[in-house]
């Protein structure tokens, strides 16, 4: 049972690190950083970039 729960506890951590990274790109995005900046700064690749950006 405690290996379940450290592994949902990771999967937690690691989908909020995401989550994280993916506000702090539109807040670049939105202060006008190129893309290739914002992709550097997140460690997002481009395509995940580009996705948020089709989005909005």
């Amino acid at each position: 049972m405690a290996k379940g729960l450290a592994k949902g506890l990771e999967k937690g951590r690691e989908e909020g690190m995401e989550k994280e990274k993916i506000s702090t790109a539109r807040r670049l995005l939105s202060m006008g950083l190129s893309e290739e900046q914002v992709s550097t700064a997140t460690e997002l690749s481009l395509e995940e970039i580009q996705k948020l950006i089709q989005i909005e």
